[in-house]
């Protein structure tokens, strides 16, 4: 099982921002989005995170 990785952040040629989720983690079972799956995304700035979570 492997749900922990280092990923990182790019900026697309047509301004959007993209984050690369290692295939370790988003192909472990327990991986809880499918590709396309529309996400919810909060930015925490006290505890500096970002939480992902379904829409």
């Amino acid at each position: 099982m492997t749900l922990e990785g280092l990923g990182r952040f790019w900026e697309h040629t047509k301004g959007k921002l993209v984050l690369y989720i290692p295939a370790d983690v988003y192909k472990d079972s327990q991986f809880p989005f499918k590709p396309k799956e529309q996400v919810k995304v909060v930015i925490d700035p006290d505890n500096k995170r970002m939480i992902v979570e379904k829409a």
